[in-house]
């Protein structure tokens, strides 16, 4: 069994390195870990006996402080590692600063130290050993060598560095406390801010940034916990009750803890993803608040963001504590530059005619050249250019393509769903659910390679999936087994139930997923509110709860509970809560939503007005309280989906053709997307039917793609009526739907779809054999397939000759006026064809 070698001075053993090792014991067990009192018999620790340990170790931990630094112990010790490590018998040396007054500059440090490693302050012990048993599993879980090379790789970006360059460079004007790079993922933005950083020999070459990520659901009791979890400050958090502490007290306490990590010359880099730059393009303005006091205090870089949301330029007018940069796709030159920089590195000859003809399909993502290089040496140049649109179609394909390796990898898929369960998660956490498998090991390593997986934290101690990833796995509702579900769960019911206020350096990945778990199933009762629970926490649970669209009540519940809190939160927060409060109102056609939506203004307000009527049926106030949101925000893409779904239940196909065109070739990985768009070409008269023909053949083969039960089932409903109404062969489109409906008898689309294609066939005793399934199957009146079953019991009638019977359903039905009218129309056409 390989070891961990605990380097220290004897005197910061009571302080510092016994309370580390009792958590070590209790997490890996004490017979892992060499340290003199617990390896070392009495008297005989000896240059000798420490030579044989340490050659028996896999890693080195080094912990510095000012005592142990002056130690001619840990002086040998470190020697003998360094040499050790240079002959591969230790894997990896991890220093760790445990003295405030100790930076990485002490010259007591030895250069090569100093040059190699990000030296940093981790003040509690428990923290300490979290990231120790992170760094014991990254030697078995560690990146390839190749993925290495690639995340080293930068090209071009020359305008964007002098940019860079001249404000930092200039002296009129304070420095920035916040450098910010916009733009698309994969784009090359945390690249970007690193090299010009460095550039500027304000960091090294080797240096990595402690980072954290921060979602649209989060604010800044996330970013102080996030903070806090580094273990690089001396503040202690464990007392404070974050939910009533004002908004004030808040700023103060993320400045300290900031002013803190910046003693020890780092700089936080955060992933944003909506919480500090809004899709609205505003600055929350807790962030803004951190900034002016950061401002005050210092003209230091505190923080590096990267975010998908460029900033409004208007909201930094006049501020020279945050500057902003917006890092564009690649120019032709920089993508022929990194073109053929990578193909020389992974020995891929091209001739400048093969480089040419391959460049001029790129549209400007780092990833894709790097993509299609790999897709060239693994298949030639050749295949590619039989294929370019492998090519053109990368980042619509890159996440069903990758996920299309897994499709029968039960193992693989699980685990995904597993990690996408997380914001983020720390090693230690994952093991604790998966076990000790090393197929899991070997997964992770698949999945840094493939790009799937990324790392967060001080030293990487967290995982965190790709986003574009996750939201396929949670979006495709990709299962866990049973096994995980149950390995969840009683994690969830072991912390509830063991939770101590007072134990210092809990995993924070674990208190922002089991906190969020217990509100869920309502088993966090016994936490106390004051110690743990942020409204972060609240709102993720009422997220989840009101995606299982059964659970609407729980939501409101959550809700109310949190915005007792109100006056303590951020308007940011406060505005999302409320956001899903409504939404989970408007779904239960509570008379309350009326009275809560007067508390969000703007497009939002009338967007939750649009789903409200919709729920109500009342579709034609729906599509105007939208159309007034598209107004206030032309780019709002939820009231874009929502408008298309409307405008197909007033059968208003042509008004929804432009809208569902536009969401579908914005993203071409989502079946609802292509699903609502191929309805609408279905009945839309705004093309010929050639043309129909040639796009709902490419939806066709969109959707075939994706790999999930709902996109299957959408194909097969797709596929009936492109055979039906397109190709016009109705024995075929006949012989297929009895097929499908056979299998998933219990499918009410398909039944739908199958009446479809018999009315037209005019099969009245199908039509009623149909009928009768959709009765069994729709059950309550509330549902929502009831104004669908009143709307073919009304065409059932008249094809069986009787006229009025099927005007009389159809004027009592629950259907929108327009749709009623329509419908109408054509019980009376399919009469008058009849005689």
């Amino acid at each position: 069994m390989r070891r961990v070698f605990l380097s220290h001075s004897s005197k910061d053993k009571e302080r510092y390195l016994r309370p580390l090792l009792d958590k070590l014991s209790k997490d890996a067990g004490k017979e892992r870990f060499v340290y003199d009192e617990v390896t070392f018999e009495a008297g005989l620790e000896n240059e000798e006996l420490i030579i044989d340990w340490l050659s028996r170790s896999d890693l080195f931990v080094l912990f510095l402080s000012n005592d142990s630094l002056d130690s001619s112990w840990v002086k040998k010790e470190i020697l003998e590692a360094s040499d050790l490590q240079s002959l591969g018998q230790i894997k990896k040396i991890y220093p760790i600063i445990i003295d405030p007054s100790i930076t990485h500059e002490d010259r007591r440090i030895p250069d090569w130290m100093r040059d190699t490693y990000n030296l940093r302050f981790v003040s509690k012990p428990a923290v300490a050993a979290r990231k120790i048993i992170s760094m014991m599993r990254e030697i078995s879980w560690k990146q390839t060598p190749k993925l290495k090379e690639k995340q080293q790789f930068f090209v071009g970006r020359n305008d964007l560095i002098n940019t860079l360059e001249s404000r930092l460079d200039n002296y009129d004007i304070p420095s920035p406390n916040t450098l910010v790079a916009t733009g698309m993922e994969y784009i090359g933005r945390r690249t970007f801010l690193k090299k010009g950083l460095t550039k500027l020999d304000l960091i090294e070459d080797s240096y990595a940034f402690p980072s954290l990520k921060l979602d649209a659901h989060q604010s800044i009791e996330d970013f102080i916990k996030l903070l806090d979890d580094f273990g690089m400050t001396s503040l202690d958090l464990i007392d404070i009750d974050l939910l009533k502490m004002s908004k004030d007290e808040k700023i103060d306490l993320a400045v300290n803890l900031l002013l803190e990590i910046n003693r020890s010359k780092d700089i936080v880099l955060i992933k944003d993803e909506g919480a500090i730059i809004s899709p609205t393009r505003e600055i929350s303005s807790w962030f803004v608040q951190v900034n002016d006091r950061l401002s005050e205090k210092s003209s230091n870089i505190f923080l590096c963001v990267i975010s998908r949301y460029r900033t409004n330029q208007r909201f930094l007018f006049g501020r020279n504590d945050i500057f902003s940069m917006h890092v564009p796709e690649l120019s032709l030159q920089e993508r022929k530059g990194l073109l053929k920089r990578y193909s020389s590195l992974i020995g891929l000859n091209l001739d400048n005619n093969d480089m040419n003809y391959v460049s001029s399909f790129f549209s400007g993502l780092p990833e894709e050249i790097i993509y299609t290089c790999d897709l060239i040496k693994e298949n030639g140049i050749d295949y590619v250019k039989r294929n370019e649109q492998m090519i053109t179609d990368y980042s619509d394909r890159k996440v069903s393509s990758i996920m299309a390796e897994y499709e029968k990898d039960i193992t693989a898929r699980s685990f995904l769903a597993l990690i996408a369960s997380f914001d983020f998660v720390s090693y230690e956490l994952l093991q604790n659910i998966v076990g000790s498998n090393t197929e899991y090991n070997d997964l992770i390593e698949e999945f840094f390679a493939k790009g799937i997986c990324d790392n967060l934290g001080s030293n990487g101690e967290y995982l965190v999936l790709n986003s574009a990833i996750k939201n396929y796995i949670l979006r495709q509702r990709i299962p866990l087994t049973k096994e995980f579900q149950e390995r969840i769960k009683r994690h969830v019911e072991e912390f509830v139930v063991t939770y101590d206020k007072n134990e210092d350096g809990r995993d924070v990945s674990d208190v922002f997923f089991s906190l969020k778990e217990a509100l869920v199933n309502g088993n966090a009762k016994s936490i106390p509110e004051s110690q743990m629970l942020i409204p972060s926490h609240y709102l993720k649970s009422m997220k989840e709860l009101y995606d299982k669209r059964n659970r609407d009540q729980e939501v409101v519940k959550l809700a109310d509970k949190i915005l007792e809190q109100e006056e303590y939160m951020d308007d940011h927060i406060i505005r999302e809560i409320r956001y899903f409060l409504c939404s989970s109102l408007a779904r239960l056609k509570n008379e309350r939503f009326k009275s809560e939506v007067q508390s969000i203004s703007g497009a939002e307000h009338k967007f939750l007005f649009g789903f409200y009527y919709r729920q109500v049926g009342r579709d034609e106030e729906a599509a105007r309280s939208l159309n007034e949101a598209l107004n206030l925000r032309p780019k709002f893409s939820r009231a874009k989906r929502e408008l298309v779904t409307v405008y197909q239940n007033m059968d208003e196909y042509d008004k929804a053709y432009e809208l569902a065109k536009g969401n579908y070739e914005e993203n071409r990985n989502n079946e609802y997307h292509i699903q609502a768009y191929f309805q609408i070409l279905l009945h839309t008269k705004e093309l010929e039917l050639e043309e129909k023909d040639i796009i709902m053949s490419r939806l066709l083969e969109d959707i075939g793609k994706i790999n999930s039960e709902k996109a299957k089932n959408m194909y097969s409903i797709m596929e009936i009526e492109y055979t039906f109404y397109i190709k016009r062969d109705i024995e075929s489109a006949k012989t297929l739907v009895d097929s499908a409906v056979k299998y998933s008898s219990d499918n009410l689309y398909m039944l739908l779809c199958q009446f479809d294609i018999y009315e037209k066939a005019n099969d009245v005793n199908k039509l009623k054999q149909i009928l009768g399934s959709l009765k069994n199957n729709i059950g309550s009146p509330n549902t929502k397939f009831y104004k669908e079953y009143q709307k073919c019991r009304a065409i059932y009638e008249v094809r069986a000759g009787n006229l009025e019977n099927a005007r009389n359903i159809a004027r009592s039905s629950s259907i929108p006026k327009n749709t009623k009218k329509n419908l109408l129309s054509k019980i009376d056409k399919i009469y008058s064809e009849s005689m």
